[in-house]
């Protein structure tokens, strides 16, 4: 049997992963319907990775010292980019349908294409304006949201504060995975990011007496299938092959996302919703292919 390559297994990985983070609006949507609030919903979430991490690398004899500056960019990265993006996403579904959120957060790539462009000084090519021109058209297509289905503007904002901070995410975070291993990475991210959230809590904690049984399952899969899974593998994968192919296999979550929320939540959208929908993961990818 043919042994697989590097860059095969890399595939692999990143795909896992996105299939696997593209269920957490699935999660999401049946924990916080079941009593369970966003803060609490992601305090668990990032608290038990980090803890399972953790003995992870006590059996694996991996060290998780950092130097000072490391310490100060993984709280920035997990204290504040990654708990920013992930409670304004998780909570627009409370707003808007999640089919419908998943399609706003996932102009992500365009926004990583416009600070790469203002701020890194990366050339303009004609494939970024392309793609720009697509990815607005069709989120303008997307938005004419049937009269029978009520939006929340409020949902559509925190949609977009989500794709924005986790653009910015994906920017900072790419000189720490050159030089840490995948489980330094997810563990002190998920660790700033349950502690800042516990900081919030304390004055309002959750009132556990509503939690619901169902609320409860939803919750542990949204941590072990669709978090310290997919940040596992997505850091698995990323070292073995490029960040087209990395960028380009991650379009395959929202595809994900919209389906099942489409399949499972009961969620509908116009054929014409459905042109904007194409427009958008069409114009990020062709912004990943090589020119």
């Amino acid at each position: 049997m043919q042994k697989l390559s590097q860059e095969k297994i890399g595939i692999l990985w990143i795909i896992s992963a996105s299939v696997a983070y593209g269920i957490m609006p699935i999660w999401s949507v049946i924990a916080q319907k079941n009593g369970i609030p966003t803060d609490f919903l992601l305090f668990f979430r990032f608290l038990c990775t980090a803890f399972l991490l953790a003995l992870w690398a006590l059996y694996r004899q991996i060290s998780l010292n950092l130097t000072p500056s490391q310490y100060l960019k993984f709280f920035f990265l997990g204290g504040i980019l990654y708990i920013i993006q992930s409670f304004a996403y998780l909570d627009s579904l409370r707003y808007i349908p999640a089919s419908l959120s998943v399609l706003i957060y996932h102009i992500y790539p365009i926004i990583v294409a416009l600070i790469a462009l203002i701020f890194l000084k990366h050339k303009l090519q004609a494939t970024t304006i392309l793609s720009l021109f697509l990815c607005f058209v069709g989120l303008a297509v997307i938005l004419k949201i049937p009269k029978e289905l009520e939006l929340s503007i409020y949902g559509v904002i925190l949609s977009f504060i989500g794709a924005l901070f986790y653009g910015l995410y994906v920017i900072f975070s790419k000189s720490l995975t050159k030089s840490l291993s995948s489980v330094v990475c997810s563990f002190y991210i998920c660790l700033f990011a349950a502690l800042v959230i516990l900081g919030f809590m304390i004055p309002n904690p959750p009132q556990f007496d509503e939690f619901h049984s169902n609320g409860i399952l939803a919750l542990l899969g949204l941590t072990f299938a669709s978090t310290l899974f997919p940040m596992m593998a997505y850091f698995l994968g990323m070292p073995k092959i490029s960040v087209t192919k990395t960028s380009i296999l991650g379009m395959i979550e929202p595809l994900v996302g919209v389906l099942l929320s489409l399949w499972i939540l009961d969620e509908s959208l116009s054929l014409l919703q459905y042109s904007g929908a194409f427009l958008i993961l069409f114009g990020s990818i062709i912004l990943f292919l090589k020119r």
